[in-house]
């Protein structure tokens, strides 16, 4: 082993799409680890290679559309073939597989011998009950199955599992996972600072993918009947024409399209409150917190989320917003008019939601986690890698 073990991170996405990328890449390189990310980036937007401090992307992989499905099925097998074939060339100490869609590029890596490297999983969502896959038909009960067939082969022998929420912990238990890490999407500490808007008007913001369409309108619903209500809808994602185009029809919303995560903070800032609702027909929107309800209680917003799901339960039971039936705008509309009318009380639950993150729900809290399941791999007496 070298004196920095290796460890080749494979995403199925642009390794400048996700900050995650770079925050585990960031922290793992501050460890003592050397890291090269593979990253199929579908758009060619990014350059073959991008170095940074310590680490370094390379995009692989070829020209394919998001969002397209099992129609994609032979671009990832180029994927998959090229991943593998570039990882088998570094020698990695570590194979880190950013959800369970780049787990073919590393199994036919591993069972060679001792020299194998490790296998870390890092489950960013439950890629089988999530809108990665279709859910419904034959195509879904193939798609599925092909998944759970993945997660049989490869949770049972994975060294670390890591997964972004503790409502997701009793999952990978039941497949045989050796040993489960939490390490949330939290944001950084540092780069959030608390909002305070003081404008006679209300604004509730949706920050993130635009991919769950009936919430987000019935959110645009409950906006229209409450003049000193309005909706900013901000990021990209497979349904950012679709929103557009129905927010024109709407009064008092406004759209705009993907962001640089540099920029995410400060539009937190033009906002009273967050939504942060989704698909709770999907176990994987049931049990997690999403990543920008964590970064609204950095900014000490209060937030509006799903009732009957894990985050709805830990905002209400925290104090930090109001959980929701997303599917009736009325309901919606009530949560968002408590709040606009006694700004004193949102005000208060967003100080709460800060205050739990200054407690330890932060990116330095979760790095630590990482690191710490790092380092036992290499140094079981918990010596921690040079």
């Amino acid at each position: 082993m070298s004196t920095r073990p290796l460890v080749v991170m494979i995403v199925s996405a642009s390794g400048t799409a996700d900050p995650r990328v770079a925050k585990e890449a960031e922290a793992l390189v501050a460890g003592g680890y050397s890291v090269v990310v593979l990253a199929w980036d579908r758009e060619k937007r990014d350059p073959a290679i991008i170095e940074r401090t310590g680490w370094r992307i390379e995009s692989i992989g070829p020209e394919a559309r998001h969002g397209a499905g099992l129609r994609n099925i032979a671009g990832y097998r180029e994927f998959w073939r090229a991943a593998r074939e570039r990882a088998a060339k570094l020698e990695p100490d570590v194979l880190h597989c950013a959800n369970l869609d780049t787990v073919p590029a590393a199994l036919p890596l591993l069972g060679r011998g001792p020299g194998d490297p490790k296998l870390v999983l890092d489950f960013w969502e439950m890629y089988r009950h999530s809108r990665a896959l279709p859910q419904r038909g034959v195509k879904g009960v193939v798609a599925r199955a092909a998944a759970r067939y993945l997660e049989r082969r490869s949770i049972p022998r994975a060294d670390v599992v890591i997964t972004v929420g503790e409502g997701q912990v009793g999952y990978y238990e039941a497949f045989g996972a050796k040993k489960i890490v939490l390490v949330e999407n939290a944001p950084e500490l540092e780069r959030y600072t608390p909002v305070e808007r003081n404008e006679p008007d209300f604004v509730v913001s949706f920050i993130g993918q635009k991919r769950w369409v009936p919430a987000l309108v019935n959110l645009m619903k409950a906006i229209q009947p409450n003049p000193g209500l309005k909706a900013l809808l901000v990021g990209g994602g497979t349904a950012e024409e679709e929103i557009a185009r129905i927010a024109s029809t709407m009064k008092r919303v406004e759209t705009r399209g993907r962001f640089e995560p540099a920029d995410g903070p400060s539009l937190y800032h033009e906002c009273d409150a967050v939504f942060a609702c989704y698909d709770s027909s999907l176990e994987n929107w049931r049990t997690a917190y999403p990543v920008k309800a964590m970064e609204a209680m950095a900014c000490a917003l209060p937030l509006i989320c799903t009732r009957g799901t894990f985050s709805g339960e830990y905002v209400e039971r925290h104090g930090l917003g109001y959980a929701v039936d997303d599917h009736d705008p009325e309901d919606i509309a009530r949560a968002l008019v408590a709040l606009a009318s006694d700004r004193e009380a949102a005000h208060a639950m967003g100080r709460r939601g800060r205050e739990i993150i200054e407690a330890g729900l932060n990116w330095s809290g979760a790095s630590a986690r990482l690191l710490a399941a790092y380092d036992a791999l290499f140094r079981p007496e918990g010596v921690p890698v040079q």
